[in-house]
């Protein structure tokens, strides 16, 4: 069942008003795209809420966004051109990990990242406390979304944060190892799997693995 937080995001990003009939309306004209994704002032202030950016900064990240990107949201490729922006990193360590964070910003799953998932999801993980950072960290290494981590979906996105890092000397520190390793300590109940609680409760203590493993500093 989702949290009133996020029917309420659901909401917003799905919302296309309907435009007013007008008799005298040129129909030759095309609509004002921005018209169909206007916030409300409730909105504004649930993202004002839920993000702790004050109203100005929403509206100036909702005029860029979609001066952007008309249509209201972000497919894999333009969420890699923007996060690349936004890491301000050389290209070739951010995109090993875009896909990653992708999926953990695509709340709904739809394969797009809307206005509301990309302005919480990017103010979580520059703002956000260490508990709603990491959050988002579980989400990028759930990849496929069942709401478990195991030891095989560990590998290939540690193998991106490496990258991100610019750790080069790969063989002293295996993705693979370092993977078995990591999981023997998240699974604290030992059935092969790991929890989005087991996860926070061990790296909200452990900062050495939690810098290596967090995307979200």
């Amino acid at each position: 069942m989702k949290k009133s937080s996020e029917i309420r995001l659901w909401a917003i990003q799905k919302k296309r008003p309907q435009p007013s009939v007008n008799k005298h309306q040129n129909l030759s004209e095309p609509d004002d795209p921005r018209s169909k994704w206007a916030l409300s002032e409730r909105d504004i202030n649930f993202l004002s809420s839920q993000t702790g950016l004050s109203q100005d900064e929403i509206r100036i990240w909702h005029e860029k966004f979609f001066h952007d990107n008309p249509d209201g949201r972000l497919d894999r490729n333009e969420f890699r051109k923007l996060y690349r922006l936004l890491r301000q990193e050389c290209p070739e360590r951010v995109d090993n990990m875009c896909d990653h964070v992708f999926r953990a910003f695509d709340v709904d799953g739809n394969g797009y990242v809307e206005f509301g998932e990309f302005l919480l999801g990017f103010a979580i993980c520059s703002r956000g406390d260490l508990r709603s950072r990491l959050d988002y960290a579980f989400e990028c290494y759930d990849l496929d979304s069942n709401g478990y981590i195991t030891e095989d979906e560990i590998e290939p996105v540690l193998r991106g944060m490496y990258t991100l890092l610019g750790i080069k000397h790969i063989e002293d520190y295996p993705p693979d190892i370092v993977a078995k390793d990591l999981m023997t300590k998240l699974d604290i109940t030992k059935d092969g799997r790991v929890t989005k609680d087991e996860f926070i409760h061990f790296l909200m203590k452990e900062g050495m693995y939690r810098n290596t493993v967090n995307p979200f500093h």
